[in-house]
C-alpha cells in the first residue's frame, strides 16, 4: 500500500494540508496516511531547563503532541482513509525527511506559512528544509 507522511503543527495551514493528503490517499490506488507531529527538542543551558526537569519538559511536548494528533485523528475518522498518528521529538526538517524513508513514504505532504523572503533568508522554514533534504516529493499547501 502507497503511504503519504503529512507532517503537521496545528496551525490551519497544516489542517488544510492534511485535508489535501486525505484526497490524495483516496486515488486509486489507495494510500494509508502517517500523520506525524515533530516537537522540537530543548537544548542544553536554556531558561527552562534550569527551572524545570527534564522530564517535565517531555511531559508537555508529549500533551501538545497529543492535542495536535487528537484533533488530526477526529478529523480523519469520517475521511475514508487509513492513517497511523505519531509523535517524535526532534529538529523539524530533518525528523520529517528521516522518518519518511525509514517508513518507506511516496511523498510528504505539509502546510507552509508562506514567510516572507526576508523571512525565509534571515531564519529559513521547516518547509524550505524539507525540500531541500527530502528525496521524495514534497507538496506545500498554503
Amino acid at each position: 500500500m502507497r503511504r503519504i507522511l503529512v507532517a503537521i503543527d496545528g496551525s490551519d495551514t497544516a489542517l488544510r494540508a492534511l485535508d489535501f493528503a486525505v484526497q490524495q490517499a483516496r486515488y486509486a490506488p489507495a494510500a494509508a496516511l502517517h500523520v506525524l507531529n515533530v516537537q522540537p527538542t530543548l537544548s542544553n543551558y536554556t531558561a527552562a531547563e534550569i527551572y524545570v526537569t527534564a522530564e517535565r519538559i517531555h511531559e508537555v511536548a508529549a500533551e501538545r503532541a497529543r492535542a495536535i494528533l487528537e484533533a488530526a485523528a477526529e478529523r480523519l475518522r469520517n475521511a475514508g482513509c487509513s492513517f497511523e498518528l505519531e509523535q517524535l521529538e526532534g529538529e523539524s526538517a530533518e525528523t520529517i525527511t528521516r522518518r519518511a524513508g525509514e517508513l518507506g513514504c511516496e511523498s510528504i505532504t505539509m502546510g507552509t506559512h508562506g514567510l516572507s523572503s526576508f523571512g525565509i533568508l534571515f531564519m529559513g522554514s521547516v518547509a524550505q528544509k524539507v525540500v531541500h533534504h527530502a528525496t521524495v516529493p514534497v507538496t506545500l499547501v498554503k
